[in-house]
């Protein structure tokens, strides 16, 4: 939660309460990171019943997106509106896989030049304009909490690793979403970078032609990767908040 670019959390938070989640095993929470998404969205929902949260608009970006669209799935009841950043379903037909070095980089950085590099080499478009705005959110991000809380560590980093490769494997579809997004009615709102290497772009359209049945919104930033919601944090956080307001009044009129 410490690594949250506060230009784009903070204008949420203005208009609206925001819960931010450590999963196990990240950030200020104790244990470990689980061993599948499901376990992941498990979490969450635990949490999110433990504190009182009846409903909620539940947004996850890139691994959290596929946590949040598991959270959708197993717990339709507790979520209102679901926002998917930068992310991708589990492997189906025209899923693009993501190739392996910008996940390679981000998992093998132990200083912070070496999260600093894979964060802006993985999240960032190469143009000057694009790589400026990384540069610009690290320090925002950097700068924004004194006692900010430590990258993960090497063990926690590869069962993120093995939570990944499980989603994506189709042997396990069944504990996936793929073949689940019929099961969304929701009001939904996908969002990327035009070139995302990370979670490829052609990711997000599919999940958005996979809702076509659904009140589904897909955006895509120009001249911008993985971190669009970094790079374009203040016009990204005020679709937010206008799609956040629409949904609620949907779904006050059912």
């Amino acid at each position: 939660m410490d690594h949250w670019d506060p230009a784009l959390i903070n204008p949420l938070a203005g208009r609206r309460p925001v819960v931010l989640i450590d999963n196990a095993g990240v950030g200020r929470s104790q244990g470990q990171v689980g061993r599948t998404f499901a376990d992941w969205a498990k979490n969450y929902v635990n949490v999110m019943r433990a504190i009182g949260i009846r409903r909620a608009d539940v947004m996850g970006f890139s691994m959290g997106g596929c946590v949040a669209q598991m959270v959708a799935l197993d717990a339709p009841s507790l979520v209102r509106s679901l926002i998917l950043c930068g992310t991708a379903p589990s492997t189906g037909d025209g899923v693009v896989k993501a190739p392996l070095e910008p996940f390679n980089q981000l998992k093998a950085a132990v200083t912070v030049e070496e999260h600093r590099r894979a964060f802006l080499d993985g999240f960032f478009h190469t143009s000057e304009r694009s790589q400026a705005a990384g540069i610009a959110a690290w320090d925002r991000i950097a700068k924004a909490r004194s006692d900010r809380s430590d990258y993960v560590d090497a063990e926690n980093a590869h069962r993120q690793a093995v939570s990944f490769v499980k989603f994506m494997d189709p042997k396990q579809a069944a504990g996936a979403s793929y073949d689940r997004f019929h099961e969304l009615r929701l009001p939904v709102l996908i969002a990327n970078g035009c070139n995302d290497l990370l979670l490829p772009t052609e990711n997000s359209i599919l999940m958005w032609k996979k809702l076509s049945h659904a009140n589904a919104q897909l955006h895509l930033y120009p001249d911008s990767g993985h971190g669009f919601l970094f790079q374009h944090a203040t016009v990204f956080s005020g679709l937010i908040n206008e799609f956040l307001d629409d949904a609620a009044e949907q779904t006050s009129r059912l």
